[in-house]
């Protein structure tokens, strides 16, 4: 009887690879997730100065 599979069709060779591959594709997803940087929308202020912060500080003379 002849065997049915295409013998070209074989992944077992390179489950090695695929594995390997599945790997490093998680631990890209993982260092991604670790480094994530978020920032509030309230603390950002594009555009606009606080010019209160600008006083001059009187320095006592010691």
């Amino acid at each position: 009887m002849k065997p049915k599979k295409n013998p070209k069709a074989d992944l077992t060779k390179r489950s090695v690879l695929f594995l390997q591959l599945g790997l490093i594709l998680v631990l890209f997803i993982a260092w991604q997730a670790i480094e994530w940087k978020t920032y509030d929308k309230d603390d950002i202020n594009l555009g606009q100065l606080d010019l209160g912060d600008l006083d001059d500080e009187e320095i006592p003379i010691t």
